[in-house]
């Protein structure tokens, strides 16, 4: 090897081909990750300079095994540092070179300017797409990967700085313009092309997040609880979490945070399968946390809604298994955010959750979880409609998954089935798509909200409002009451011997201001997971007058923009709830469905989505007619809200944060 006089590698008579490797660190793109990147793909570690472990590997003593400095403190797992290095190591032994040549000083500086300048300029365009390889052992499986990445022409950048063009094949689509799952109902095919117009906009952002996603991670290193199960049975009995801020060390020590990693932990049982239901899927950041937990090998199953390169069949591992669940509405989407963990001992795990599988999603935004007990199986002799609870949640659930009518869930509502539920004590509320008509028209949606809420919730004075907490807004009418305070609040307005003579409450919705957004942990860049448009906007400009401010004090969370959907019936003071919805549904009808009436069919209720959601009672989880906020007045703990109560109004100057702020942002930045 020699030198050329700009300090890059050069090949002699080596036969091969020149390629990405060819390139020195500091000319080759840099990684958007920097230091916390998790990928240990070949293809990605070939294409993107990785400084961090270009220099870990120059410094190694032996070249037998690879080993980290004694106090080397890295952003990332040692474990996963070790593997990267290992297969930048087999890269290099393939290429016929020899580690890197120590870079000085000025390269190194232009590498780290390169890393800057690659961070503020979202990074040049590539070619190659990155696939799912969660366990590389030996060079021919790398080769073997690339070929058959190469022949399917699927190649792409890291999911770190995907292109979101408006090819369905993209992976990386951001939920900012695909949130219309819950979001844009019924308008027209313009206000498709308007979000869609948002896309690129949002790629720009996603990468100029990863810097500061790693920054974070830096100071957010606070102890974890090694006792992941008895926390959770501490949070009895509402099982309600938020995930964990990593800008926000506060958060790491509430003790109703938790990380998508402590799902996964060993202590609550032996992992024998898992389904992951929902909307955005980053399969390489899943499997890291698969992979820490040592269950990466255990059979997946998962439903997702935005299509990927990673998920598609020829890129999975044989334990893997996707399928792209598709709706026949435009504006419909697979929305729902849930998992299924299945343990070695029969018992089955629910969780409920408003959070992508994104790394972003799980990072500095708000977001919510309710975790189930772990159920049992029942007996072998146990009849099929046994193990329900009084909330008919197995019921709900098995009616939820039986809707998708594919062949892959087949084994997981036999599980369901054989599963005891019994101990359940929150209500299940889904959405399918289509017209459900007759008894169906009470089984999804609003409707089925309001049938609980009938049957099981006390009723409340008008005066206790009907509070919306969302992080988008779809098209709800050129007033009020075309939708939103017709059929919605009605159907939160039920509980037990109510009646609409007694007068409609008032309907006060949560959603962060323009001023909410930018005051929050990642500025401007945090807005991209709250789709409202202007052009929706300006079609409903009424809607501004019952709006109130994000504000979280008490859970240290005003400043991570609320990803979290919520519903509630809220006294005035602000101190009591009579139920508590927590839902992957946003404010829309394609969300929560629409009454629907045709001279040859009659009623139905319209549907777009697939959405799923727990609904929190007083009467069942607490033998109370209300839930308590902030203070309980016995030993009964109060209800865990995720903002602050009494609510905020929006000041006069205040705006709803739309898109279009975020565009304005990302041009300014040019």
């Amino acid at each position: 090897m020699k030198k050329n006089v700009d300090g890059s590698l050069v090949r002699q008579t080596i036969g091969i081909p020149a390629g990405p490797m060819d390139i020195p660190p500091n000319k080759r793109p840099n990684c958007n990750y920097g230091s916390g990147c998790y990928r240990r793909n070949p293809i990605h570690l070939r294409e993107y300079c990785h400084p961090h472990l270009e220099d870990l590997l120059q410094g190694q003593k032996s070249s037998s095994s690879l080993e980290l400095p004694e106090n080397y403190k890295p952003n990332v797992d040692k474990e996963l540092i070790l593997d990267q290095l290992n297969v930048l190591k087999r890269i290099y032994e393939k290429l016929a070179e020899k580690p890197p040549v120590k870079k000085s000083k000025l390269e190194t500086a232009s590498c780290n300017e390169s890393a800057k300048s690659s961070e503020q300029s979202n990074a040049s365009e590539s070619s190659l797409k990155t696939k799912i390889l969660p366990n590389v052992s030996s060079l021919e499986k790398a080769n073997k990967f690339s070929n058959s990445s190469n022949s399917s022409s699927q190649l792409s950048r890291p999911d770190s700085a995907r292109s979101d063009s408006a090819s369905e094949s993209s992976s990386a689509r951001s939920e900012t313009s695909n949130e219309r799952a819950g979001t844009s109902s019924f308008s027209s095919q313009s206000d498709s092309r308007r979000f869609d117009n948002f896309r690129n906009v949002k790629q720009k952002c996603r990468d100029l997040k990863r810097k500061s996603m790693a920054e974070a991670e830096k100071s957010s290193k606070s102890p974890f609880s090694s006792d992941i199960p008895s926390r959770i049975a501490a949070a009895a009995p509402y099982f309600f979490f938020l995930t964990k801020v990593r800008a926000e060390p506060r958060t790491y020590h509430e003790p109703f945070s938790i990380t998508f990693r402590e799902l996964l932990d060993p202590g609550l049982g032996d992992l024998r399968a898992s389904l992951q239901i929902n909307f955005l899927v980053e399969l390489p950041w899943v499997m890291h946390h698969y992979k820490h937990q040592g269950v990466d090998d255990k059979p997946l199953l998962i439903l997702h809604g935005e299509d990927s390169d990673d998920l598609k069949k020829n890129n999975l591992p044989p334990n893997i298994t996707a399928v792209r669940i598709k709706t026949p509405h435009p504006f419909g989407h697979h929305h729902t955010k849930m998992s299924l963990f299945h343990y070695e001992d029969g018992s089955v795990r629910v969780v409920v959750s408003t959070a992508n599988l994104v790394a972003s999603d799980w990072h500095n935004r708000t977001q919510g979880l309710w975790i189930s007990p772990a159920c049992p199986e029942l007996p072998e002799e146990a009849d099929t409609k046994a193990g329900d609870s009084p909330t008919e949640f197995k019921t709900d659930l098995l009616r939820y998954l039986c809707a998708y009518q594919i062949p892959e869930l087949q084994e997981w509502v036999s599980i369901v089935r054989q599963a005891d539920f019994s101990e359940i004590r929150v209500c299940f509320v889904g959405t399918v798509p289509g017209t459900h008509r007759g008894p169906d028209m009470d089984r999804w949606g609003h409707r089925r909200l309001a049938a609980h809420l009938k049957k099981h919730a006390v009723g409340v004075d008008p005066t206790w409002s009907v509070v919306a907490q969302c992080s988008s807004i779809g098209s709800l009418g050129t007033h009020p009451e075309a939708w939103m305070l017709d059929e919605l609040r009605a159907s939160m307005t039920l509980g037990k011997g109510t009646s609409m003579i007694q007068g409609l409450p008032p309907f006060k919705v949560i959603y962060p201001s323009k001023q909410n957004v930018y005051d929050s942990v990642d500025g401007a860049l945090g807005g991209d997971c709250l789709p409202y448009s202007m052009h929706t906007h300006s079609k409903q400009t009424w809607f501004t007058s019952f709006l109130y401010q994000w504000k979280s004090d008490v859970r240290f969370r005003t400043k991570a923009v609320p990803h979290i959907k919520t519903y509630t019936r809220m006294s005035p003071c602000g101190s009591r709830l009579a139920w508590f919805h927590l839902s992957s549904a946003n404010l829309s009808k394609a969300a929560w469905g629409m009454n629907k009436k045709t001279k040859t069919s009659g009623t139905g209720v319209f549907m777009m989505s697939y959405e799923a959601g727990v609904l929190f009672l007083p009467e069942i989880l607490i033998n109370k007619p209300v839930f308590s906020v902030g203070k309980s007045d016995d030993k009964t703990p109060p209800f865990p809200l995720p903002y602050d109560a009494p609510l905020t109004r929006y000041n006069p100057s205040d705006k709803p944060w739309v898109m279009e702020y975020l565009n304005e942002y990302m041009r300014s930045k040019k």
